[in-house]
């Protein structure tokens, strides 16, 4: 699967890197929302996974952002807001999130969630799939 991780924290991008990554998964990491349009407008991630906040476009915007363009991603939004923020996250299905994480969260928790997301529909939108490169399009 092809999973692009958003969050400010370059630590725990790159902890998701190296356990995505030896799972299997292709993964690009990107620090924020604007930086994370910019990587799919050229590589076609299967799922976000995404801070929901951060400096910049935040959680939220990109959450808006991708399911406007109907790019067709799975999106899981994780948090580790604490007090006030904490409950933005339960918004996040609302707005179009396939699941949401708390952190810290255990590797186990995470892999759950990807593999319970990637067995539902994926949101209308373009998607990914083989009869889109046979045309020479990505």
């Amino acid at each position: 699967m092809l999973i692009c991780v958003v969050d400010d924290d370059a630590m725990l991008r790159d902890a998701l890197d190296a356990l995505l990554s030896e799972a299997g998964h292709e993964v690009r990491c990107v620090a924020d929302g604007l930086e994370a349009l910019d990587v799919l407008e050229v590589w076609p991630a299967d799922l976000i996974l995404c801070d929901l906040l951060m400096p910049g476009a935040e959680g939220f915007e990109l959450l808006r952002t991708v399911r406007r363009k109907r790019l067709g991603m799975w999106f899981i939004m994780m948090s580790g807001a604490q007090g006030e923020l904490a409950h933005f996250l339960n918004h996040a299905p609302v707005l179009g999130a396939d699941a949401t994480i708390r952190k810290p969260f255990k590797p186990n928790a995470l892999f759950e969630t990807i593999e319970t997301v990637s067995r539902t529909d994926r949101p209308s939108g373009i998607g990914h799939s083989d009869e889109e490169h046979d045309d020479g399009q990505q």
